[in-house]
């Protein structure tokens, strides 16, 4: 019988640092082009609306920032009241986002935070990338030999 592997931190140990930094980014940012617009209206407001599209991508980005990790069977998923655990082989897809390293994870089946998830790996990451990437390679190998092994059900187990 071959050992479990034990638990792998994905995700930064400064994440709720890194969520609140960029939740005031955000606002000052949003109170800053107020300011703007009431001041000259005319030229800023067209600045303003092409900054809207980013400015929501950015948030939508960060709410959906989670600590996450893994082990060879799971994707555990750390959340303020209650842990997730996704099974590997729901993991469609895992691709770099940003070049300040931001990861989406995408799921086959929707699960209670979406069809996607992100994670972070790190706040230096374009510097470290190579250790972080080698974490994400590990993921991936886990997610693959979780879908090539063959699942058994009990013979009266329910099928949806």
């Amino acid at each position: 019988m071959q050992e479990k592997q034990r638990i792998k931190n994905l995700s930064t140990r400064y994440l709720t640092f890194y969520k609140l930094f960029v939740w005031l980014l955000l606002l000052g940012f949003f109170v800053y082009s107020v300011h703007r617009v009431i001041e000259s209206p005319s030229t800023t407001i067209l600045v303003f609306a092409a900054w809207l599209f980013p400015v929501y991508k950015v948030y939508q980005m960060n709410r959906k920032l989670f600590q996450v990790e893994f082990d060879d069977e799971f994707l555990y998923i750390i959340q303020r009241k209650q842990d997730m655990l996704v099974p590997l082989e729901n993991i469609k897809d895992i691709e770099l986002k940003t070049m300040i390293g931001h990861w989406e994870v995408t799921f086959y089946n929707a699960e209670q935070l979406g069809d996607k998830i992100y994670f972070k790996p790190s706040l230096l990451y374009p510097f470290n990338s190579k250790t972080k990437d080698k974490l994400v390679d590990e993921l991936w190998a886990n997610i693959e030999k979780a879908k090539r092994k063959k699942q058994d059900f009990q013979r009266n187990a329910l099928r949806s």
